[in-house]
């Protein structure tokens, strides 16, 4: 779905902040590994309800006063899924993430430039194409075929970026062109095409942000073996101003 700047940028302050509080009530509270992975545990649940709370999944209201961003928004309860998961997989690095992110904003860019363009002319678009084929040799095209996919899939790359990243967003790309550009041709007030094409740049943008930002480890790992054992021999009083996860909750 269609969410603006502002939201997102709350939502990722907001998990910035809960971290640095469990940074916080790590630092004060007892080291028993019971006790820090069963409040971990109740963490996690704390940040999925407030993503899940802050997220609109219902396009029925129509809930914005331009016909594009509400094109996006349903737009965005379509691929968005599909997006996430391509974004997700790539857990090895985050050059891989980055050079994914950089893939599919260029290649949304890419595919409606065209269509940018034909509101301008119609006309440049009528150029006719002679092929010739030998047919004393079919068998070629089964080599230009295969020369055609490896070409394309090095026209979508960006020079010295990550590979792999580049590779899995051509694979989510191809999921989703289709519905993007069918969204944006059915468009045809100015307005609406603009607030559309800006929209869908800046909140790919943002929900890439937010991605890594999910991805990202909530909390340090927790100590083993010898450190463990002096921990615990070494563990101080706990204050009664300790900072709970209640106190987390109400951030």
């Amino acid at each position: 779905m269609y969410i603006d700047r502002q939201q997102i940028v709350e939502e990722l302050r907001l998990r910035r902040l809960i971290r640095k509080a469990i940074v916080i009530a790590e630092g004060k509270r007892s080291s028993s590994q019971e006790r820090h992975l069963a409040e971990e545990q109740m963490l996690r649940k704390v940040v999925h309800n407030l993503i899940m709370e802050d997220e609109v999944g219902d396009t029925e209201d129509s809930p914005y006063n331009n016909t594009g961003l509400n094109t996006l928004n349903t737009l965005f309860d379509n691929i968005l899924k599909t997006v996430e998961t391509g974004y997700k997989e790539l857990a090895s690095s985050k050059e891989q993430r980055d050079s994914f992110s950089s893939h599919i904003l260029k290649a949304v860019e890419n595919v409606l430039a065209p269509l940018k363009a034909l509101e301008k002319s119609n006309d440049e678009l009528s150029e006719e194409i002679d092929i010739q084929i030998d047919p004393d040799r079919p068998e070629d095209m089964a080599d230009i075929r295969k020369d055609k996919e490896e070409q394309a899939v090095e026209d979508f790359g960006i020079d010295g970026v990550d590979l792999t990243g580049r590779d899995k967003a051509y694979e989510t790309f191809n999921k989703i062109e289709t519905q993007i550009v069918e969204a944006y041709k059915a468009l045809h007030n100015p307005e609406d095409m603009k607030a559309f094409y800006d929209g869908l740049l800046m909140n790919l943008d943002l929900y890439f942000k937010k991605f890594e930002d999910e991805i990202q480890p909530s909390v340090e790992a927790p100590e083993t073996g010898a450190e463990v054992d002096a921990g615990l021999d070494a563990a101080p009083a706990q204050e009664e101003d300790e900072l709970g996860l209640a106190d987390i909750a109400n951030l």
